[in-house]
């Protein structure tokens, strides 16, 4: 099948050529190439290939070119400015060949044994000329670019030496410096390793050498054959190699390019003691101060080269493709050599690395032959010269891979090239694999005579061979797959603890047998090891220990103690993790061979180098953490128990489940001490007894005594006694007895073996008095042979006189007392004892005589006594042991009430010390000011506390002499006051008494030192500021500090005074405040009453409506001046003498002859609630209408009621008036009428008008919009046409509208609602308003919640009386919220929260709990959002219930009245039932006392009934309260089981949230 082409060709075919910029083309082939040297490598390169032994590499100056050869001066190499590179060689010359290949880009080499594979290599010249020169044979070309083409011009040339040379004149663009000599030394000397002809190459410096090569024969098990059988390794040899390096010192000071990874100043350190073998890590440069040097720098190297024989027999396939993509066919024999550098060798160029000041060593570093990189091998890949491939390994290897392009890299992408280069990787890992086995086996050589030296070697090895990664991973992988993969039968030599092994036979380290395998050999884990040991393949890998392993070395070698111990515990452990706490099943053939193992050890305490213990002839060891605790080492064991040190680290209950070992008995012990040992050491036996011996059962006891009956243990004062034939020390009250020597043994144990104690009282009384009986040896005696005397005995004792005092006298018990420092200042009678102050023996000898009726200590009257007298040394000692041991021995019997007549307590002044008692004197300096006594100072506070001296006077005694003698000046008063703040202490009914006593001190204003006495509730602690200097003069002022102000304020002084201090002097002289306040400031203070009015009694309330407090404003026009010119005149007034100016126009008209309040919202409200009253409600309005027009108002009245509408949204309900706009809808209730002329008849009707013109009251004017209302009660708005077409005067329609909507009117409703009304629904959109979501809602806000009536005055109110099942609770809930308001402020203006939460606890008592699942967190309505433009930000209370009402009718319908024809009723949707009337009467009665009490207006108040939700209490909007009447119901049935307060609470809580806190939606 044809194919098919993109068009068909008629006619003629015109053919061009194709236009190559040739300068483009070999850019882009050199921006693939490396940088650095790139020209250098390839020349070089082309010069082996040549088989030139010699290369000379020249660098030429502008003035050396012009000048005569050899006369140019050359100062600084560092910025010498270069013109030409040269470079030559004594290879063969160009052949005709040669000369076209160099001419013709990608042409490469055909023969292969020549490393150019894709002529380009070349062209690297580009990169620094543009014009390079070749000499050649006698023939010299010149290439350079013509119009971005390139040309070749060539001719004959005669030279001096038949060498090829390159000229290459440097681009302007190139860098014209000299290369750093050091950089290119260390690349030069790197590039030669692997050339095969060229050994000398000049810079300044010589060139490398080879020695002979030694033929290595390969180990057998190796695979010298390629996977695919494409190469195979036939011979192997090793070469001597030697680099030598020599740098002018001229050369040598221009320093290097290349950067560091060393840190400066540190010292050569061991390779195997670092982290790593390869050098320090440091990103520190080397571009340092170089210090002049003449002198040449030598570097040399010796290192070893491995060169391998390789023959190949690629199949056709992959000949063909090699010989496609490198231009000539494969070889058939070439050479695969490998670089490793040892340990010494690296070692050596590692201290000349590090004694170089700056540079590193010619051989390490970037581009170097060794790597300084802890953490990196840098050995790379050489194809001819080296490429960036690394080989992951420190071996450099050097073949016929294949390249990429730009010969960075080898080529492991293209197929039969990837094949080709995979194929030869093989032979690296081979050659890796060569290299490691002769270095490890050199290493197991050495290990015997220099075990240290080896192993570092062989980590540097291992270390070397650890693979990482190289920039092509797959580089690294192929080489360590062959790596391991060349030896499948050979064992893997590592190194372990015990040398080299095969890594089959070595162990990984385990902490756990580290103390008892001592043969098997142990992996070297250090870092080194670890990333060799990590790739190990499974045939190779390292394992962990194996029982066989331990049974092999317990069969091998006798075990030290310490060795079978840790041996011993393992076993142990494993036992109980494998098979549990007994090992009855499961493990039997491990258990037999741990049976049949030869378990010999030497015991640490052994008699000879031969004692030697076997495990199997043990049957019982020493339990550790029984009695065996007390068995020491060296204490004698029966032959079939272990040594204590070998258990006494196991698990004694291990010991005998997995052992069968069973534990060594007291007894059994005792039988080997006492009848196998000769010469035992009793006195131990006896130790170990004693502290086991309360533990002991009785038949263990019982075999123990019987065992040392009769054997003499028991050492005496007449030497070894049976225990039957020894005493107590105590017994021996004359001298004559073998009483024991130790007196450390258990008494009971001593008593039980047979000793005896004591001997009986007859025996004893018939001696006394003796002078060998001392009181302490007779206190003993009796300690013991207590329990044995009898009552008659004890007596009689008491009143022998047989103790001896220190008086050298005998006593009776009773007259002496026990010793203790204190008696001789007390002058007590002491008995007689050994030490005075620290009694010896047993406490309970000395508590024996006690009990007998030795006094410790002075009763508590004889020590108060001695505390009185008049001596002075022995008051003062009796004082200070009484407060010394007040709490310790008389504190229970202590009270000072008992002592009230002693005078013992020391008080006064220092230096006039006195005796009182102890209720006159107190323990604080700071009641000396009020006139009381202090303690004296050398009584401390705790002293104070012990004798129960009061700190301060009783709060009585301060008021008293508050009463009696209060301060009489400033300085005093803040004393005292700052003193009571911070110790006062009084009760809430002694700060009500202070608070009425006059004890501030006020300066009277008359004479400088003229004071006055006054209540603290009657000054002010705060200096009031300028805008209150009239305060000055109405209010008294204190400025005490701070303690003291805090003490004034809790007596009832305030910081300054508020609304109700005001309005005390407001009612009492307002014509006085007015003066000294002036208007401004009076109306200020005024502000502040109409703020806190709410808080105010009713009895104020009454006083401030009947006063003539309010101050008022009317208009004054001179009738002389212009129209314009006018002014303002005040004046006091009651408040329904005082008119609120809702309607601007009426006081504009009028304002000459009413008061009105001054135009704040605050003044307004207040006002209004004293009995002001609107001037609108003052102003009735006729229209006169005439030239009525036909024209149709339909349009406008639709108009009207769409803005009216949104105007009405987001109106308070509580301000709109008792017109139903649900009803305009219909046209008979509101319509619109144009006529040519309108006129206004306003007239004032108010009783307590100004006197003036009162012609004047009454006003005609013209108008161009009003509304009228019908007698049917309907609403006609009457437009003014004037025939223009124009627009109606949207300002008199608004003004009309509000007057008929609103009862209380604001200034701008006016001009909102006439902004409303002339712009059109896409600007109110515009300005936030949601006008589809207000048209579209079926309900408007005004049938949601209808206006309520109007009211009548509060005082004219029908006042019916509550429910009869209300009054119960309204009685005991009246009480409670009265309570509850009259103590919210307290004197100060501030808010008690803690009083208010008490008696609204009290409050929420009284009702039962109602939950009502209601949601009280406060959140974004997000719905509402879009709902009119003020209804975005508002937050409302959830109750997650739908609240949709509809109207049904006033409560006067269905109740007759009984709430002033007020209260609202509604219905939840349109199925719901009737609601019940019964108790819809009850709760209207409710609502009407509770709207009494919270003095609410009754349209605030609205019920509505919804059935299906009787847990639905209510809710409240815009000010107005919605009660639900089910919920009244549901909870009245509980009315007989308990009393009906939970409702009335609910509702009261209801209105406090709504009323007491700021508005809020729900």
């Amino acid at each position: 099948m044809a194919l098919a082409t993109n068009g068909d060709a008629t006619g003629h075919l015109a053919r061009g050529k194709v236009n190559v910029n040739d300068r483009a083309l070999v850019d882009k082939v050199l921006a693939r190439y490396p940088k650095e040297f790139t020209v250098f490598r390839e020349l070089i390169q082309n010069a082996d290939d040549a088989q030139a032994k010699s290369v000379e590499i020249e660098f030429q100056t502008k003035e050396y070119l012009v000048a005569d050869e050899g006369t140019a001066h050359v100062s600084d190499l560092k910025t010498i400015q270069l013109a030409r590179w040269v470079l030559r060689n004594d290879g063969d010359p160009f052949t005709l060949k040669d000369w076209e290949r160099i001419t013709n880009i990608a042409d490469g080499n055909p023969d292969e044994r020549k490393i150019g594979a894709f002529g380009v290599g070349f062209f690297s010249v580009f990169s620094v000329t543009d014009c390079p020169v070749i000499i050649s044979g006698g023939t010299r070309a010149r290439i350079f670019y013509e119009n971005n083409e390139l040309l070749v011009e060539s001719g004959l040339y005669a030279t001096t030496r038949d060498w090829t040379i390159f000229e290459m004149d440097l681009k302007p663009e190139a860098d014209l410096t000299i290369p750093k000599p050091f950089d290119l030394s260390r690349f030069i000397s790197t590039a030669v390793t692997f050339l095969v002809n060229v050994n000398n190459v000049t810079v300044l410096f010589n060139g490398s050498s080879r020695g002979e090569p030694t033929k290595i024969e390969l180990p057998q098990g190796l695979k010298p054959t390629s996977p695919s059988k494409v190469f195979e390794v036939t011979s192997v040899k090793a070469i001597a190699q030697q680099v030598k390096v020599n740098i002018s010192g001229q050369a040598y000071r221009i320093g290097s390019n290349s950067h560091s990874f060393r840190k400066k100043g540190k010292q050569h350190v061991d390779p195997v003691t670092k982290p790593s073998f390869f050098g320090k890590k440091s990103s520190e440069s080397n571009s340092c101060h170089i210090h002049p040097e003449t002198s040449a720098k030598n570097f040399s190297l010796s290192y070893m080269v491995y060169s391998a024989d390789v023959s190949t027999c690629p199949p056709p396939r992959m000949a063909g493709g090699i010989e496609v993509a490198t231009k000539k066919k494969p070889p058939k024999t070439f050479l695969f050599e490998a670089a490793h550098f040892a340990l010494s060798e690296y070692q050596s160029v590692r201290s000349d690395h590090d004694r170089m000041q700056c540079l590193n060593s010619i051989f390490m570093g970037p581009q170097g032959l060794l790597s300084e990189r802890d953490d990196e091998h840098e050995a790379k890949l050489f194809v001819g010269q080296s490429t960036t491939e690394t080989t992951g390994i420190a071996v450099h290897l050097s073949s016929r891979f294949i390249p990429t392009v730009e010969r960075g890299s080898i080529d492991l992408a293209n197929g039969q090239v990837r094949k080709w280069n995979e194929e030869l990787l093989y032979v690296g890992g081979f050659m890796a694999r060569l290299i490691y086995e002769r270095g490890m086996s050199v290493v197991r050589n050495e290990w015997s005579s220099q075990p240290d030296q080896a192993r570092k070697e062989g980590l540097f090895l291992m270390k070397s061979f650890t693979f990482r990664s190289s920039p092509d991973s797959n580089v690294a992988g192929l080489l360590q797959k062959a790596f391991f993969e060349c030896t499948p039968n050979l064992p893997f030599p590592i190194v372990s603890n015990l040398g080299v092994r095969d890594s089959k036979d070595v162990r990984k380290p385990n902490e756990t047998f580290a103390s008892f395998m001592k043969q098997r050999p142990v992996l070297d884990l250090v870092p080194e090891t670890e990333g060799m040991i990590a790739t190990l393949p499974k045939w190779y890998k390292v394992s962990d220990y194996t029982f066989r392993d331990i049974v092999d070395e317990l069969n091998q070698r006798v075990f030290m103690e310490e060795e079978m111990v840790a041996f011993t515990t393992w076993w142990i452990k494993i036992c109980v993790a494998r098979w549990g706490d007994g090992i009855t099943d499961g493990g039997d053939e491990v258990k037999l061979q741990f049976n049949q193992a030869s378990k010999r050890f030497r015991p640490t305490l052994r008699k000879s180098e031969h004692d030697i213990i076997l495990l199997s002839d043990i049957r019982k060891f020493v339990d550790g953490r029984g009695w065996g605790s007390y068995i020491r080492a060296e204490d004698p064991l029966p032959p079939n128990t272990i040594p204590i040190p070998f258990t006494s680290r196991l698990d004694p209950l291990a010991v005998r489940t997995v052992l069968g070992w069973e534990e060594l008995s007291i007894v059994d012990w005792i039988q080997h001490i006492s009848g196998s040992i000769t010469n035992p050491d009793y006195r131990r036996m006896l130790e170990i007894l004693q502290s086991q011996w309360p533990s002991l059962k009785s038949p263990e006891r019982e075999k123990i005594i019987s065992l040392l009956q009769n054997v003499d243990c028991i050492l005496t004062s007449h030497g070894l006694k049976k225990p039957n034939e020894a005493y107590f020390p105590e017994a021996d009250l004359f001298g004559d007895l073998p009483v024991i020597r130790s007196l450390d043994f258990n008494e009971q144990m001593l008593q039980e073996f047979g000793v005896k104690r004591f001997i009986p009282w007859s025996g004893v009384k018939e001696h006394l008095p003796h002078p060998r009986c001392t009181p302490y040896q007779l206190a003993v005696y009796l300690d013991r042979a207590h329990d044995v005397m009898t009552t008659e005995d004890r007596v009689e004792l008491q009143q022998m006189a047989i103790f001896a005092g220190t008086d050298s006298a005998l006593h009776c018990i009773a007259d002496l007392y026990a010793p203790s420092p204190w008696d001789a200042d007390l002058k007590l009678p002491v008995i007689e004892w050994p030490d005075t102050y620290a009694p010896t023996g047993s406490p309970g000898y000395l508590d024996r005589l006690i009990h007998l009726g030795l006094k410790t200590y002075p009763p508590l009257d004889v020590i108060i006594r001695k505390a009185s007298s008049e001596e002075n040394s022995m008051r003062k000692a009796a004082f200070t042991f009484l407060l010394t041991y007040m709490n310790s021995l008389y504190s229970s019997e202590y009270d000072p009430a008992d002592f009230q007549h002693v005078a013992f307590v020391p008080c006064g002044k220092l230096r006039h010390l006195r005796l009182g008692t102890p209720e006159q004197v107190f323990t604080s300096s700071e009641w000396e000011l009020l006139g009381f006594e202090r303690l004296h100072y050398s009584v401390s506070k705790e002293q104070a506390a012990c004798l129960k001296i009061k700190d301060r006077p009783p709060a009585s005694a301060i008021v008293q002499v508050l009463r009696e003698s209060p301060p009489r000046h400033y300085r005093q008063a803040q004393s005292w006051f700052e003193l009571l703040a911070r110790k006062g202490g009084f009760t809430a009914e002694e700060m009500k008494e202070i608070a009425e006593l006059n004890i501030v001190p006020v300066h009277t204003g008359g004479d400088t030192g003229s004071v006055k006495l006054v209540r603290p509730r009657q000054c002010f602690l705060e200096k009031p500021d300028d805008s209150n200097a009239h305060h000055r003069q109405l209010f008294n002022f204190v400025m005490f500090n701070h303690a003291a102000s805090n003490f004034l304020k809790l007596c009832g002084a305030k910081p300054k005074p508020d609304y109700n201090d005001i309005l005390e002097v407001l009612l009492q002289d307002p014509l006085a405040y007015l003066d000294k306040a002036k208007p401004s400031k009076y109306l200020d203070d005024l502000r502040q009453v109409a703020v806190g009015y709410h808080n105010l009694s009713t009895e104020t309330k009454t006083k401030m409506r009947n006063a003539e407090i309010f101050l008022g404003y009317c208009r004054k026009r001179d009738p002389d001046a212009l129209r314009s010119a006018e002014s303002t005149q005040c004046a006091l007034r009651r408040a329904r003498e005082i008119l609120i100016a809702d309607d601007m126009e009426s006081h504009r008209l009028f304002g000459e002859y009413v008061l009105v309040a001054p135009k704040e919202e605050v003044f307004d409200n207040f006002y209004r609630a004293m009995g002001s009253a609107n001037l609108s409600v003052h102003v009735s309005h006729t229209i006169e209408v005439e030239d009525t027009l036909s024209k149709k108002g339909e349009d406008l009245r639709s108009h009207v009621l769409r803005r009216v509408k949104i105007f009405l949204y987001d109106q308070e309900n509580t301000r709109r008036s008792d017109v139903r706009i649900d009803k305009w809808h219909k046209p008979e209730h509101f319509r619109v009428e144009h006529c040519k002329r309108l006129r206004i008849t306003k007239r004032l009707d108010f009783e307590d008008a100004l006197e003036g013109d009162h012609s004047k009251l009454t006003t005609l004017c013209d108008a161009l919009a009003g509304i009228e209302t019908t007698r049917e009660g309907n609403h006609i708005l009457w437009v003014v046409d004037d025939g223009l077409e124009s627009r109606p005067d949207w300002y008199d329609v608004s003004v009309a509208l509000c007057r008929l909507l609103f009862k209380t009117r604001k200034a701008h409703d006016a001009s909102s609602l006439m902004t409303i009304l002339d712009a059109s629904l896409d600007d109110l959109r515009r300005r936030g308003y949601d006008v589809n979501w207000i048209e579209e809602n079926p309900a408007p806000p005004d049938d949601i919640m209808p206006p309520p009536v109007p009211l009548p005055l509060p005082d004219r109110l029908p006042m019916s009386p509550p429910s009869r099942q209300f009054q119960g609770w309204l009685n005991g809930a009246r009480h409670l919220f009265k309570e509850f308001f009259a103590h919210r402020k307290k004197p100060g203006g501030r808010f008690l929260s803690a009083q208010m939460e008490q008696l609204m606890d009290e409050a929420l008592k009284l009702c039962s709990r109602d939950d009502g699942n209601l949601d009280r967190t406060i959140h974004q309505n997000a719905e509402d959002a879009k709902r009119g433009k003020k209804q975005r930000d508002v937050k409302y209370c959830s109750a997650s219930r739908v609240t949709d009402l509809r109207y049904c009718g006033k409560l006067f319908c269905l109740v007759h009245s009984l709430l002033w024809n007020a209260l609202i009723l509604y219905l939840r949707g349109r199925e719901s039932d009737d609601p019940p009337l019964e108790e819809l009467e009850a709760f209207s009665g409710i609502l009407r006392s509770l709207a009494q009490m919270f003095d609410l207006e009754p349209v605030q108040l609205h019920i509505f009934w919804q059935g299906d939700d009787v847990e639905l209490m209510g809710f409240n909007r815009n000010r107005v309260i919605y009660l639900n009447l089910a919920h009244f119901k549901e909870k009245r049935k509980f009315r007989y089981s308990r009393p009906r307060r939970d409702v009335g609470l609910s509702v009261s809580r209801r209105l406090r949230e709504t009323f007491e806190r700021r508005p809020r939606e729900s």
